[in-house]
């Protein structure tokens, strides 16, 4: 077993669909060739004898594998950090930060750091940004006294910025929902 969630039939299962959603809880050792990859590699794959299951990379290098060529199972835990990272900067930051300023930030090409973020998150870091943003307009609605206030207290450089989706995002127009009302 290679955790006590994940039984080696799961580990396998998994790693024949090569699902994603178990890449970075389980890593695949192949015996006979020395490699170990994450479960979503595109390599073929080899016979059931020969792969043994490790909860982690360090568990199969321990062995004396090494990480496969195809799928870098290694950089699992570089993508997570870099997306972990730019959550961050999009939380923390004043203005909208651009695609190409984040993924520099993180070290990744703009259009791989899209696709890595979109699959860690679910949505893109301009949506995310958009997600952060309308949550800080709702605050401040609580908090300031003027709408507008409120509007550039969230970070958006215009009220038609923020009113083009307002309705949508707060369910209600924001001087409705700064006067409290009826809220999900």
């Amino acid at each position: 077993m290679t955790d006590a969630m994940l039984c080696d039939d799961e580990a396998w299962d998994a790693f024949q669909r090569r699902d994603r959603a178990y890449d970075g809880r389980v890593i695949a050792g192949v015996l006979t060739t020395g490699i170990y990859c994450k479960p979503s590699c595109p390599a073929r794959h080899p016979l059931r004898a020969n792969v043994r299951f490790f909860p982690d990379a360090a568990s199969a290098r321990a062995t004396g594998l090494r990480a496969c060529l195809r799928c870098k199972p290694d950089e699992i835990g570089r993508e997570r950090v870099a997306v972990a990272r730019a959550v961050a900067l999009i939380e923390g930051a004043e203005e909208v930060i651009g695609l190409e300023a984040l993924a520099g930030q993180v070290g990744y090409a703009p259009h791989h750091f899209q696709r890595l973020f979109k699959r860690a998150t679910g949505v893109t870091p301009a949506a995310y940004a958009r997600g952060v943003r309308a949550r800080r307009a709702a605050a401040a609605l609580d908090t300031e006294e003027r709408v507008t206030d409120a509007i550039y207290e969230a970070g958006y450089s215009a009220p038609s910025r923020f009113y083009e989706t307002a309705a949508d995002r707060l369910g209600m127009t924001p001087s409705a929902w700064r006067n409290g009302g009826a809220r999900n």
